[in-house]
C-alpha cells in the first residue's frame, strides 16, 4: 500500500484494524506520521463529543428541528456533534499562516481531501451552483453537472470552496481560492499526486489528483464571475 492509498483508508477508517494497514503503519517514518496525526484527530473529536452542552444549544437545536420527519436525531446528540466538528475544524483553521499557496495546498489536501474521497456524493449542479453563488461565482455546465462534494474550506486569504469532482477517469479535487495569487499553471506534486494551480478571472484555483494537466482547461474556462456580480 502506498502513502496516498493509506491516507486515503485513514481519512474513512482512522482505527481500522486490518492487517494491511497494520502493516503499512509500520512501513515507515511518513506512514507513522500519517497515522499518529489521525489518532490526534479522533482524540480530539472524542474530547468535543465528551465536553457539556451549553445550557439552551439543545432546546435551540430542536426548536430548528422539522416537524415532519422520519428519522430525528435527538437534539442533545446533535449539539455534542455540532461542538466536535466546530472544535476540529477551529483547530486546524487557526494554524499559523502557510508560507506560501504550495505549502497550503498540501497541507488542507492532507486534512480534507482523502476523507472527502472516501465518501463519494453524486453529482448536483443545483447544490454546487447554489453554494458557487455565495462566492459570487458561476461554473459552466460542464463543470457544475461533474461537482459531486462542495464545502466551504480556509484559505490563506479567507473562505474558499473544496470540491471533488465525479470526472469519467475518478474523483478529482478542486479547491477555489477567491482572494489568492498564483502562477498560472504552476504544478507540485506530493504523496503520489500532482497539483497544478489555476489563475481565475475572480480568484485562483488548485487542481489536485492525477494528471491534473488534463483537466486545467475545463477548471481554467468553466469558473467564472456571476452574472450580475461585482
Amino acid at each position: 500500500m502506498d502513502l496516498s492509498e493509506f491516507r486515503r483508508r485513514l481519512g474513512a477508517e482512522p482505527a481500522s484494524q486490518d492487517a494491511d494497514m497494520r502493516a503499512a503503519r509500520r512501513a515507515g517514518p511518513e506512514f507513522e506520521a500519517a497515522a499518529a496525526a489521525a489518532e490526534r484527530f479522533e482524540a480530539l473529536l472524542e474530547d468535543a463529543l465528551d465536553a457539556p452542552v451549553p445550557a439552551g444549544l439543545v432546546d435551540e437545536l430542536a426548536a430548528l428541528r422539522p416537524r415532519k420527519t422520519r428519522w430525528h436525531w435527538p437534539a442533545a446528540l446533535a449539539a455534542g456533534l455540532l461542538l466536535a466538528v466546530g472544535a476540529a475544524s477551529v483547530t486546524w483553521q487557526l494554524r499559523p499562516g502557510w508560507d506560501n499557496v504550495e505549502e497550503y495546498v498540501i497541507d488542507h489536501y492532507r486534512h480534507d481531501g482523502p476523507g472527502l474521497l472516501a465518501r463519494p456524493v453524486p453529482s448536483d449542479s443545483a447544490r454546487a451552483r447554489e453554494l458557487l453563488a455565495e462566492f459570487e461565482l458561476d461554473a459552466a455546465p460542464r463543470l457544475a453537472d461533474i461537482i459531486g462534494v462542495i464545502k466551504v474550506c480556509p484559505t490563506p486569504d479567507g473562505r474558499g470552496i473544496h470540491m471533488v469532482l465525479n470526472t469519467e477517469t475518478g474523483p478529482l479535487t478542486v479547491i477555489y481560492m477567491p482572494r489568492t495569487p498564483v502562477t498560472d499553471g504552476a504544478r507540485l506534486a506530493f504523496d503520489d499526486l500532482e497539483a497544478m494551480l489555476v489563475d481565475l478571472p475572480s480568484g485562483s484555483a488548485a487542481i489536485i489528483g492525477q494528471e491534473v494537466e488534463n483537466y486545467y482547461a475545463l477548471v481554467h474556462d468553466s469558473l467564472r464571475p456571476l452574472a450580475g456580480g461585482p
